[in-house]
């Protein structure tokens, strides 16, 4: 695959996974009664609105197909954000812990692809910053949790192989 290309796919994938992960914490702040966890869910969505602002901006000046599968992205990810919310506050602290994990593993990767063709530009800063971001969202969640189960440890596989399966497909359509 040639830079462009690559470039075109990171910068699709990455507003597809941003528009996801604000569906989600949308879903779950609108279904969540704990004001605390609220105002918690709240700072991590302005985060990720930063991070979609400037992917969605990216799509825009690079003339970037998004990915057809926004309106999937955007059923799948209040449909996610509400079931958690509704299981309570450990199941919303899995989903981001879960959620995260997979997207750190994810901008290092596009990182890496960065730093061995030479590409140092503000793409490569930006998604090294917003890695450190869902590193931190990753790492507040792990602290958040009051117990693990066997229904909770299987819901957090489930969300990092449909977070998978969301990135592979963003990719390409």
């Amino acid at each position: 695959m040639d830079k462009k290309k690559k470039i075109h796919e990171i910068i699709r994938v990455n507003h597809a996974g941003e528009y996801g992960a604000q569906m989600i914490y949308n879903g779950q702040i609108k279904y969540s009664k704990n004001k605390k966890l609220i105002k918690e869910l709240k700072q991590i969505l302005l985060e990720e609105k930063v991070h979609f602002d400037y992917f969605d901006k990216q799509i825009l000046e690079n003339r970037v197909r998004p990915t057809i599968m926004s309106p999937l992205w955007k059923i799948f990810g209040s449909t996610l954000g509400a079931l958690t919310s509704r299981l309570g506050e450990n199941y919303v602290h899995a989903c981001t812990e879960s959620v995260e994990e997979v997207i750190v593993a994810h901008y290092k990767e596009q990182l890496e692809f960065l730093e061995a063709n030479g590409i140092n530009n503000s793409l490569k800063a930006r998604i090294k910053k917003f890695c450190e971001d869902e590193d931190k969202h990753k790492h507040f969640a792990q602290s958040k949790h009051k117990s693990e189960n066997f229904g909770l440890n299987l819901f957090k596989g489930a969300t990092k192989i449909g977070t998978k399966i969301a990135i592979s497909i963003s990719k390409k359509f």
